[in-house]
């Protein structure tokens, strides 16, 4: 797995975290490398960097003045290692993309897989642009959309594209337009119920399928007081479960700081705790009489179910004794194999052509 690179004469280390067995998979893209060497002389320039997910610009700029936009909780961690390993301060001033910056200097990006998340964090530099603001957005060329030109379009009025450097390219964005106020909120009818999550968040036109087969074979029993809903996205599995039945509380779980953020928007604060936490930091073991999941494994354009596995770990550790743990699944992931080393009994209950939904039980 390669590991280092070298950016104005100073090697640097990067390790992606979480750690992964694929050894193809580095810790930073050539569109990140060809954002460096265009700001590579750009001296007295803030920066405020976007979708830096393993830290290599917070890395290589550590000596420049810079604000990093985090959007989750593994991001965090990642940047911090990184920092770490090149024996660089690890003091790094963190925004979300929904707070209000003061201004916007110079703004990089890797373009998010997300076209939503991407609008949202250019609506973000919009509002603290001033007439000198440049961004400066990498993307791998197999992955370009002409939506990155019309969603640009709307925000500034200088859209430039570099050429292709290693099948990596740079959308260059100047002279921000006039600021107009708006809310990137989708709004998802769901059992005549309107539920509410921000630009980026998975699933945005409607209840995603498999988390709509999950509710429709769950079953929320009366002894399960205490439930988590893992890698909860807006939240609709545990306004479910809070539906069926009034008594219990709920815990909400995401890597996403967006999708945690959604999720207070649909529950009620007094039945609900939120932690935004990618390995389930924070839960106590043995706690939960119930613990539901969608678990993702996509990460960003790659197939991953590393990610998966690791919170398969801690749920099992967190359930109650006899606790359920209730999932859904694509067919053509091989969950069984793993969650049969984790649990007394694991069972189907239920499958379609498409997805499969395991009980598992710990005793």
């Amino acid at each position: 797995m390669e590991r280092n690179i070298k950016f104005n004469t100073t090697e640097f280390t990067l390790e992606r975290y979480p750690k992964t067995k694929d050894k193809s998979l580095r810790a930073w893209s050539n569109a990140e490398l060809l954002v460096l060497e265009h700001v590579k002389d750009y001296k007295n320039r803030e920066f405020h960097l976007y979708n830096d997910r393993f830290g290599v610009w917070n890395s290589t700029l550590h000596n420049r003045k810079q604000t990093t936009i985090w959007t989750y909780a593994s991001q965090q961690k990642a940047i911090k290692q990184n920092l770490s390993i090149n024996k660089l301060s690890t003091e790094v001033s963190y925004k979300t993309p929904l707070d209000t910056l003061n201004k916007v200097d110079v703004a990089l990006m890797k373009i998010p897989k997300s076209l939503e998340l991407f609008e949202l964090f250019l609506y973000q530099i919009q509002q603290a642009a001033n007439e000198k603001t440049e961004v400066i957005c990498g993307f791998m060329t197999k992955y370009f959309s002409t939506t990155y030109l019309k969603i640009a379009a709307h925000y500034f009025e200088v859209i430039e594209q570099t050429k292709a450097w290693k099948k990596a390219r740079l959308l260059i964005l100047k002279s921000p337009k006039s600021f107009e106020k708006k809310e990137l909120i989708n709004k998802i009818l769901w059992k005549e119920e309107v539920l509410k999550q921000y630009y980026g968040v998975f699933s945005s036109e409607r209840i995603d399928i498999g988390t709509q087969f999950l509710l429709s074979n769950l079953e929320v029993r009366k002894n399960e007081k205490k439930i988590l809903d893992v890698a909860a996205g807006n939240g609709v599995i545990a306004y479910t479960a809070l539906q069926r039945n009034k008594m219990v509380n709920v815990t909400l779980v995401d890597d996403f700081n967006l999708a945690i953020e959604s999720s207070k928007l649909n529950l009620p604060k007094e039945k609900s705790q939120f932690i935004c936490t990618d390995i389930m930091d924070g839960i106590e073991n043995d706690s939960y009489d119930l613990i539901v999941s969608n678990p993702p494994f996509h990460f960003e354009y790659e197939n991953n179910i590393e990610v998966s596995l690791n919170l398969f770990n801690k749920i099992a550790n967190s359930l109650k004794e006899n606790g359920r743990f209730v999932m859904v699944a694509n067919k053509h992931l091989n969950y069984k194999t793993h969650l049969d080393l984790l649990f007394t009994a694991v069972t189907v209950l239920a499958t379609n052509s498409k997805f499969i939904i395991y009980e598992c039980i710990k005793q």
